[in-house]
């Protein structure tokens, strides 16, 4: 347990890293990079945060909380759910994720890396509405 907040800390300290070294670097680095090193940093401090902020909030919990979050995840029904959701917004949203993001890296262009994290938005609203679908359907 303490290996994973370690390493979740590090990811975190790692992603503000690039985030300083993008902010200290300004034009001295290509437009690419940039937004190479603004992703990856981003997407480290998310990882990195929500792998300390979930045990902590499992902490506060009480006993009988913390069996009903366990149960509620290893349920074969709602885990039956989550599987047919993601597939099903994951075959929606497949190019219009991979699409903006190539692009973005590729090109370099402010137009491809803001619509990078909107079809992100829009794939997770899918997520929601089919779990909600299947929730209805079992």
């Amino acid at each position: 347990m303490k290996k994973k907040l370690v390493l979740s800390a590090l990811a975190a300290l790692a992603g503000l890293a690039l985030f300083i070294f993008v902010a200290l670097s300004g034009d001295d680095i290509p437009r690419s990079v940039n937004g190479l090193c603004s992703g990856l940093g981003g997407a480290l401090i998310g990882l990195g945060g929500s792998g300390l902020i979930i045990p902590l909030a499992m902490r506060t919990m009480s006993p009988e909380e913390r069996r009903e979050v366990e149960r509620g995840e290893t349920d074969e029904r709602n885990v039956y759910i989550r599987a047919r959701a993601a597939q099903d917004s994951w075959y929606w949203t497949l190019a219009l994720l991979w699409v903006p993001f190539v692009a973005a890296l590729v090109q370099g262009e402010t137009l491809w890396m803001v619509l990078c994290p909107a079809v992100i938005v829009l794939h997770c609203a899918f997520y929601m509405f089919h779990m909600y679908r299947w929730s209805k359907k079992l």
